[in-house]
């Protein structure tokens, strides 16, 4: 599964060297040049991280950075011209999880960015009779052993990483089918009954929230 990168810049040029760097490392890239926008970007796509300027017109990268912590763990690393400890102070006690010093390597960012994605390289599930192992595809219910296809690990391993927000049938149709593909509403709603039946007794994990979409909740 592919991961997301929001990147928050109103420097175009430096948007666009960030953008083709984090495309040709397979990371799927959306953009946001002010706050107000990021903001939108970041209830609207549930990036798996966000690189985040400081100096934005709108709102400021503190204030984004703020507002998120409150709904979301999702990684931010702050970037900015501001090279002082007393900033990067701010920016940590805010809740960013890493701090960049404009003018900067990118290389040494993309070793950065891959860090904290790699966070999710080796993700296992563990709740009361399941055991799931995403790295190497082992799956356990109750020590039974379960086959899921690609599509299906994909939308648990999505659900799981989302646990307890709702997640449309929009965002599941781009997180697991891609964005260039037109499938219909009736394709998520066929997948997640698959999966259900295939989690047996704990196929209430996935809740229907009429109306909106699903959810995966362990109460």
């Amino acid at each position: 599964m592919r991961k997301t990168v929001l990147i928050v810049e109103d420097e175009t040029s430096l948007m666009e060297i960030l953008s083709d760097t984090l495309i040709k490392n397979n990371l799927i890239v959306y953009q946001a040049k002010n706050g107000e926008e990021a903001i939108d970007i970041f209830y609207e796509k549930n990036p798996d991280l966000i690189l985040l300027d400081i100096n934005l017109p709108k709102k400021s990268g503190w204030d984004i950075c703020k507002e998120i912590r409150v709904d979301s763990n999702v990684p931010i690393i702050i970037m900015t011209a501001r090279d002082t400890d007393s900033e990067e102070i701010k920016g940590l006690e805010l809740g960013a999880d890493d701090y960049i010093s404009k003018p900067f390597n990118l290389k040494i960012l993309l070793i950065r960015i891959m860090k904290h994605l790699k966070l999710d390289s080796k993700f296992i599930y563990s709740w009361r009779g399941i055991n799931f192992d995403f790295s190497r595809h082992l799956f356990t219910i109750n020590e039974k052993k379960i086959e899921f296809s690609k599509k299906e690990t994909e939308l648990l391993e999505y659900f799981i990483k989302n646990k307890n927000k709702v997640i449309t049938r929009e965002m599941l149709l781009n997180e697991i089918w891609g964005y260039d593909i037109e499938m219909e509403d009736r394709s998520v709603d066929t997948l997640i009954k698959r999966v259900r039946k295939k989690l047996g007794d704990y196929s209430e994990l996935i809740k229907t929230i009429r109306g909106v979409g699903y959810s995966f909740d362990e109460k």
